[in-house]
């Protein structure tokens, strides 16, 4: 996809963050069964529901320009599923897994936040009104998330430490 000039640039960065969008809903279920807190579990699973409903908002932005997602594979995101991966095959303990996946998670919603925030000024600068409303709802969404996983995370890192 060649990028020549503010558009390109954002149609590529939009593609960009469906692709993480979808591989972030993906990567839910995959943790959801990992995990033994429960109410993490849960939280999980209704981010892995929430993100289906962001990547929904995302074709409909990409349908107000009259496009499709272009191939653009989201290597940040990539990057820190493989991290994730990387850890989980060191065997930790059950414990560890949940307080790990849970900075995990909160890595990722605070990359969905400055993506999100990024995308919605490149659209209201373009004039794509629609589009930056449904960028806009999941920024909304990726922001009530993060706020919600650093609250479990305290949590779990006050449960956890105290036993150590």
């Amino acid at each position: 996809m060649p990028v020549q000039n503010p558009k390109d640039l954002f149609l590529y960065e939009l593609s960009a963050m469906h692709d993480a969008q979808k591989k972030s809903v993906q990567w839910k279920g995959e943790i959801a069964g990992q995990v033994r807190d429960a109410t993490l579990q849960q939280t999980v699973r209704m981010e892995q529901e929430q993100g289906q409903r962001m990547v929904n908002n995302l074709d409909a932005g990409f349908q107000s320009l009259g496009t499709q997602p272009a191939d653009v594979p989201c290597r940040a995101f990539d990057g820190m599923r493989a991290e994730y991966q990387q850890f989980m095959s060191q065997n930790p303990a059950p414990e560890m897994v949940d307080l790990y996946t849970v900075g995990a998670l909160l890595k990722a919603a605070h990359f969905g936040v400055g993506s999100y925030k990024s995308l919605v000024d490149k659209a209201t600068m373009l004039g794509e009104t629609r589009c930056a409303q449904m960028l806009h709802t999941n920024l909304v969404m990726i922001e009530d998330t993060s706020g919600r996983t650093e609250r479990i995370s305290h949590e779990m890192c006050q449960r956890v430490m105290a036993t150590a």
